[in-house]
Protein backbone atom coordinates (compact mmCIF):
# COMPACT_ATOMS: atom_id res chain seq x y z
CA UNK A 1 0.00 0.00 0.00
CA UNK A 2 2.56 2.54 -1.12
CA UNK A 3 -0.03 4.83 -2.68
CA UNK A 4 -1.95 5.29 0.58
CA UNK A 5 -0.93 8.95 0.77
CA UNK A 6 -2.62 9.62 -2.57
CA UNK A 7 -5.87 7.89 -1.52
CA UNK A 8 -8.57 9.48 0.56
CA UNK A 9 -9.21 8.17 4.06
CA UNK A 10 -12.38 6.45 2.88
CA UNK A 11 -10.51 4.68 0.08
CA UNK A 12 -7.78 3.60 2.50
CA UNK A 13 -10.43 2.17 4.83
CA UNK A 14 -12.09 0.34 1.94
CA UNK A 15 -8.74 -1.23 1.03
CA UNK A 16 -8.08 -2.24 4.63
CA UNK A 17 -11.52 -3.82 4.91
CA UNK A 18 -10.99 -5.71 1.66
CA UNK A 19 -7.64 -6.99 2.92
CA UNK A 20 -9.21 -8.09 6.21
CA UNK A 21 -11.88 -10.03 4.34
CA UNK A 22 -9.30 -11.67 2.06
CA UNK A 23 -7.22 -12.73 5.07
CA UNK A 24 -10.30 -14.07 6.85
CA UNK A 25 -11.28 -16.06 3.76
CA UNK A 26 -7.80 -17.59 3.57
CA UNK A 27 -7.90 -18.56 7.25
CA UNK A 28 -11.35 -20.11 6.87
CA UNK A 29 -10.28 -22.02 3.76
CA UNK A 30 -7.17 -23.40 5.46
CA UNK A 31 -9.05 -24.43 8.58
CA UNK A 32 -11.89 -25.84 6.41
CA UNK A 33 -14.47 -23.93 8.42
CA UNK A 34 -17.73 -22.91 6.78
CA UNK A 35 -17.51 -19.74 4.75
CA UNK A 36 -20.40 -17.30 5.08
CA UNK A 37 -20.94 -13.62 5.83
CA UNK A 38 -21.19 -14.26 9.55
CA UNK A 39 -18.01 -16.32 9.86
CA UNK A 40 -16.02 -13.92 7.68
CA UNK A 41 -17.24 -10.87 9.61
CA UNK A 42 -16.23 -12.49 12.91
CA UNK A 43 -12.84 -13.56 11.60
CA UNK A 44 -12.15 -10.16 9.99
CA UNK A 45 -13.60 -8.27 12.98
CA UNK A 46 -15.91 -6.15 10.87
CA UNK A 47 -19.69 -5.85 11.01
CA UNK A 48 -21.97 -8.10 9.00
CA UNK A 49 -23.77 -5.01 7.73
CA UNK A 50 -20.56 -3.75 6.17
CA UNK A 51 -20.35 -6.92 4.11
CA UNK A 52 -23.98 -7.66 3.38
CA UNK A 53 -25.31 -4.14 2.82
CA UNK A 54 -22.53 -1.62 2.30
CA UNK A 55 -20.06 -3.68 0.29
CA UNK A 56 -21.72 -5.97 -2.28
CA UNK A 57 -18.27 -6.62 -3.77
CA UNK A 58 -17.18 -8.28 -0.53
CA UNK A 59 -20.41 -10.26 -0.32
CA UNK A 60 -19.83 -11.52 -3.86
CA UNK A 61 -16.25 -12.47 -2.94
CA UNK A 62 -17.57 -14.51 0.00
CA UNK A 63 -20.23 -16.19 -2.14
CA UNK A 64 -17.56 -17.14 -4.67
CA UNK A 65 -15.31 -18.58 -1.96
CA UNK A 66 -18.25 -20.49 -0.47
CA UNK A 67 -19.13 -21.87 -3.89
CA UNK A 68 -15.55 -22.99 -4.48
CA UNK A 69 -15.42 -24.57 -1.03
CA UNK A 70 -18.63 -26.52 -1.68
CA UNK A 71 -17.24 -27.65 -5.05
CA UNK A 72 -14.11 -28.95 -3.34
CA UNK A 73 -16.15 -30.66 -0.65
CA UNK A 74 -18.42 -32.35 -3.18
CA UNK A 75 -15.49 -33.44 -5.37
CA UNK A 76 -13.72 -34.96 -2.35
CA UNK A 77 -16.90 -36.85 -1.54
CA UNK A 78 -16.27 -36.50 2.18
CA UNK A 79 -18.95 -34.09 3.25
CA UNK A 80 -22.48 -33.73 1.98
CA UNK A 81 -23.22 -30.82 -0.27
CA UNK A 82 -23.91 -27.57 1.59
CA UNK A 83 -26.60 -25.00 0.77
CA UNK A 84 -24.35 -23.31 -1.78
CA UNK A 85 -24.47 -24.26 -5.43
CA UNK A 86 -21.59 -25.73 -7.33
CA UNK A 87 -19.43 -23.53 -9.50
CA UNK A 88 -20.86 -24.92 -12.73
CA UNK A 89 -24.43 -24.36 -11.52
CA UNK A 90 -23.56 -20.79 -10.58
CA UNK A 91 -22.04 -20.24 -14.02
CA UNK A 92 -25.22 -21.59 -15.64
CA UNK A 93 -27.36 -19.35 -13.45
CA UNK A 94 -25.23 -16.30 -14.23
CA UNK A 95 -25.32 -17.07 -17.96
CA UNK A 96 -29.11 -17.38 -17.83
CA UNK A 97 -29.34 -14.14 -15.90
CA UNK A 98 -27.01 -12.47 -18.42
CA UNK A 99 -29.16 -13.76 -21.28
CA UNK A 100 -32.29 -12.36 -19.64
CA UNK A 101 -30.59 -9.02 -19.06
CA UNK A 102 -29.52 -8.86 -22.70
CA UNK A 103 -33.11 -9.57 -23.79
CA UNK A 104 -34.38 -6.88 -21.41
CA UNK A 105 -31.81 -4.46 -22.80
CA UNK A 106 -33.00 -5.17 -26.36
CA UNK A 107 -36.61 -4.54 -25.37
CA UNK A 108 -35.65 -1.29 -23.66
CA UNK A 109 -33.67 -0.18 -26.70
CA UNK A 110 -36.65 -0.93 -28.94
CA UNK A 111 -38.93 1.04 -26.62
CA UNK A 112 -36.40 3.87 -26.58
CA UNK A 113 -36.34 3.91 -30.38
CA UNK A 114 -40.15 4.07 -30.53
CA UNK A 115 -40.26 6.84 -27.93
CA UNK A 116 -37.52 8.77 -29.74
CA UNK A 117 -39.46 8.60 -33.02
CA UNK A 118 -42.64 9.68 -31.25
CA UNK A 119 -40.76 12.54 -29.60
CA UNK A 120 -39.46 13.71 -32.99
CA UNK A 121 -43.00 13.59 -34.44
CA UNK A 122 -44.36 15.56 -31.49
CA UNK A 123 -41.63 18.17 -31.82
CA UNK A 124 -42.43 18.48 -35.52
CA UNK A 125 -46.14 18.83 -34.77
CA UNK A 126 -45.40 21.41 -32.07
CA UNK A 127 -43.31 23.42 -34.52
CA UNK A 128 -46.15 23.30 -37.07
CA UNK A 129 -48.68 24.43 -34.47
CA UNK A 130 -46.41 27.24 -33.29
CA UNK A 131 -45.99 28.34 -36.90
CA UNK A 132 -49.77 28.34 -37.41
CA UNK A 133 -50.26 30.33 -34.22
CA UNK A 134 -47.63 32.81 -35.32
CA UNK A 135 -49.22 33.21 -38.75
CA UNK A 136 -52.69 33.60 -37.14
CA UNK A 137 -51.37 36.29 -34.82
CA UNK A 138 -49.86 38.13 -37.83
CA UNK A 139 -53.20 38.04 -39.61
CA UNK A 140 -55.00 39.45 -36.54
CA UNK A 141 -52.41 42.21 -36.20
CA UNK A 142 -52.81 43.12 -39.87
CA UNK A 143 -56.63 43.13 -39.51
CA UNK A 144 -56.41 45.37 -36.42
CA UNK A 145 -54.13 47.80 -38.24
CA UNK A 146 -56.49 47.93 -41.19
CA UNK A 147 -59.44 48.77 -38.90
CA UNK A 148 -57.64 51.67 -37.34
Amino acid sequence: MKNDKKLSLADQNRLKTTEKVKEALEKLKKSKLPINVSSVSKMAKISRKTISTNRPDLKEMIEEARSLQSDLDSSEGGKSKSKGTTQSERVKQLREKNKNLIEDKKKILEQNMIITKENAKLKERLADLEEKLYSQSKIKIVEMKERS
